[in-house]
């Protein structure tokens, strides 16, 4: 399969050849992109030291990059008209240039301000991946899907070690250099590599309705007047006070040095057991999901996530325990991301994907970036416990609200 080929949805339940390297590209793109979001977590203690400023001024630089790319993510719609592969390579060198000029930064206002120039560029990977996937592999969403996720993390995972020692040797500036290398060579690789898929040959839409137009607001209608959609994506918005690939991978490396008071390297190695955990997580998750039905797993994994998530800020003897509460919290709290993404398109079945992923994620990533000033407020005010226990409580409440029969919820052999 070439650069120039196109795609063919897999309408079964097998892979045919070709498959797993589509799911393997955008696997791939999305650990690019983490790149990204993961060395930027890991340098936050440290400029919060050299600049001196409050966890509530990075929660404010956070939420608003949150909010802007998040909102970004509902123009998934609109941008149709260009492929997938075209968006995710600017998605890749765009972010190689804001890590290079972020590096550079002579004082918080311009660091703040290069973090919201990465949040214009990084907004296409989770609609329009998504919803790539969703369309290439309608039988397999779970599965793919978490794939796609674990792509993400799997980029997180790689990045504690080598970032904290370099940080530790070279500081936080000559760090953000090294990043921004497989950044710039996860744009050429998608581009080289990546076919099209066939509703943007057709120029179609995602899911081959035509009669609909990128951009159209019966697509915003289409969500808001499914009960089950709207019911996915409100519960979405609230646990993404806990998401793992949010709000905990922003403070957790946070409370690592300044709560637990850990070496950068301890940092680095407990960081890296968290994400360890959240790259087999959702795998397992997913395949579950597929096979005994999807919200079950995923109320498992809210109430699950949030009793980590106290025993996460509770004092231990020994680091080893604190790893420990860490790996568990990565299996459960990583693996909301792919599950409530699965379950939103079970809410929505036959439609127009990327957009109605679009909004999915201008909704719960885009309102749900709030929590990242909020939670910075929090640890201001309140410690670093209270702020937890917050982000356990919008888990647990997650969980009640996904639990109505209205919710409609993938099971094996349904019509979904």
């Amino acid at each position: 399969m070439d650069r120039n080929d196109t795609a063919v949805v897999n309408t079964g339940e097998g892979w045919r050849r070709g498959d797993r390297k589509i799911v393997g590209l955008l696997t791939f793109s999305h650990a690019v992109q983490h790149f990204y979001a993961a060395g930027l977590a890991l340098t936050y203690p440290f400029v919060i030291a050299q600049f001196h400023v409050s966890y509530s001024s990075l929660g404010f630089v956070l939420a608003i990059s949150g909010i802007v790319g998040g909102l970004l993510q509902g123009a998934a719609g609109i941008a149709r008209r260009y492929s997938a592969r075209f968006l995710l390579t600017g998605q890749n060198l765009s972010l190689a240039v804001a890590t290079l000029l972020g590096a550079v930064s002579p004082g918080f206002a311009f660091y703040g301000f290069m973090r919201f120039m990465g949040a214009l560029a990084l907004w296409p990977q989770h609609p329009v991946g998504s919803a790539y996937l969703s369309e290439m592999f309608p039988k397999k969403k779970g599965t793919v899907l978490s794939w796609h996720t674990t792509g993400g993390t799997i980029g997180t995972l790689l990045i504690p070690i080598a970032t904290t020692s370099i940080i530790a040797n070279y500081g936080w500036r000559t760090a953000l250099v090294a990043l921004s290398i497989p950044m710039a060579i996860g744009g050429f690789v998608i581009i080289g590599k990546l076919p099209l898929e066939p509703s943007h040959v057709k120029k179609s839409d995602a899911d081959g309705m035509t009669s609909r137009q990128p951009g159209d607001p019966s697509m915003l209608s289409l969500v808001t007047k499914n009960k089950s959609a709207m019911m996915v994506i409100g519960a979405s918005t609230v646990s993404a006070a806990g998401r793992g690939l949010g709000v905990l991978s922003a403070f957790v490396p946070i409370y690592l040095k300044d709560g637990a008071h850990l070496s950068t390297v301890t940092l680095g190695l407990v960081y890296t057991v968290l994400v360890a955990g959240g790259v087999v997580g959702p795998l397992i998750a997913g395949w579950l999901s597929d096979r005994i039905g999807r919200k079950g797993v995923l109320i498992s994994a809210y109430l699950g996530g949030a009793a980590t998530m106290i025993l996460f800020v509770q004092r231990y003897s020994s680091t080893w325990a604190l790893a420990g509460i860490s790996l568990i919290m990565g299996l459960l709290a990583y693996s909301e991301s792919p599950l409530i993404q699965s379950l939103f398109a079970d809410s929505i079945g036959a439609g127009q994907a990327r957009a109605t992923f679009g909004i999915f994620f201008a909704i719960a990533y885009g309102v749900g970036a709030i929590w990242l000033a909020l939670i910075g407020v929090i640890i201001d005010r309140y410690g670093f416990r209270a702020a937890f226990y917050v982000m356990a409580g919008s888990f647990v409440v997650s969980a009640i609200m996904i639990t109505p029969k209205f919710v409609t919820s993938y099971k094996p052999n349904s019509s979904i």
